[in-house]
């Protein structure tokens, strides 16, 4: 593998560059740009999180029969140390496979919307707010329900990329812990997808993990095409030359005749004075300045004129020969 794949420039600069630090110190530099960087390349992510957050929204009124407002509030990479850290301390955990992306991937949510749809859904008086209170553990029908919320993240998910990337998920697993999430190496970067879930009075944050390693091979699909530069000129400035060349107005002028005179004979001329011009056989047609053509200088249908006679160069200025 080249080096380019593995390490950014950036990153080969920090590694080899001299250090302007004093001897024995050392420069910061966060490794985690890369991945960042090329999150920014994925211009088409956030567009889809915004369709992903539609979908779910109709998902779950289909499945819990209650008004959900869902909208995207976030999209970053984080290693998985950092992702723990975020997680509140009493959420459920749902891990699956989403091939064709390699690895797991895994739909938090936290445990006081799924103590809102217990309300709601198990009869409790639906459009009571329940109190954001954070607890240790997770009750049978919360986990339930749980799995229910990530079913609809996913097929949400599937819906939004469906011309992007089809995924086929697989089976689930929902547990009350973030083991599976502990379990990855600290330093492995996740694409965290967050979206802000309302029901009744509450919001809460339903989060979406995926494998950043696994998205970097599909990285074209998620990008928008870029014209190269021949084809923006061609659709642009080019048709638009061509139609409004014709009528841009040019200064055309013929030189019909010219004599040299001694700086004496110009000091001695005044009002009346008399200078002898002799025509030539051809003159010269210019175009600003340039010369273009040469002719015959005369009179047609009782104008001063000129007939052109030739060209300057090979073709004349639409394409037929001078000869």
């Amino acid at each position: 593998m080249a080096g380019s794949d593995l390490l950014s420039e950036g990153e080969l600069d920090a590694l080899t560059g001299d250090s302007t630090a004093a001897s024995g110190g050392y420069r910061a530099f966060d490794f985690t740009a890369r991945e960042q960087s090329l999150l920014n390349q994925l211009t088409l992510l956030p567009p889809l999180q915004e369709r992903h957050a539609e979908q779910l929204a109709h998902g779950l009124e289909d499945v819990f029969s209650s008004e959900f407002e869902v909208s995207a509030a976030g999209l970053r990479v984080l290693a998985c140390e950092e992702v723990l850290v975020s997680l509140a301390e009493s959420v459920a955990v749902t891990t699956l496979d989403l091939p064709p992306l390699a690895g797991h991937c895994h739909v938090v949510c936290p445990a006081p919307l799924l103590s809102q749809l217990v309300n709601d859904y198990f009869g409790g008086v639906r459009g009571d707010s329940v109190a954001n209170v954070q607890r240790a553990t997770l009750t049978p029908s919360e986990l339930r329900l749980a799995e229910r919320v990530a079913e609809q993240v996913v097929a949400a998910l599937v819906a939004a990329w469906a011309d992007k990337l089809p995924l086929e998920p697989g089976p689930t697993l929902t547990v009350p812990h973030v083991d599976a999430i502990a379990s990855l190496p600290r330093a492995d970067k996740l694409v965290q997808m967050v979206f802000a879930v309302s029901l009744n009075e509450l919001t809460s944050e339903v989060a979406l993990l995926l494998p950043f390693a696994a998205l970097e091979p599909w990285k074209q699909r998620f990008s928008a095409p870029r014209k190269s530069a021949t084809e923006e000129a061609g659709q642009g400035w080019g048709p638009h030359l061509r139609r409004e060349l014709p009528a841009v107005k040019v200064d055309v002028a013929v030189m019909l005749a010219s004599r040299e005179l001694t700086l004496g004979e110009v000091l001695g001329l005044k009002v009346g004075s008399v200078i002898d011009l002799a025509v030539p056989d051809e003159v010269d047609l210019c175009v600003e300045g340039v010369r273009l053509a040469s002719g015959r200088y005369g009179a047609y249908e009782g104008q001063k004129a000129i007939k052109i006679t030739g060209f300057v160069g090979p073709e004349g200025p639409t394409g037929k020969s001078t000869g």
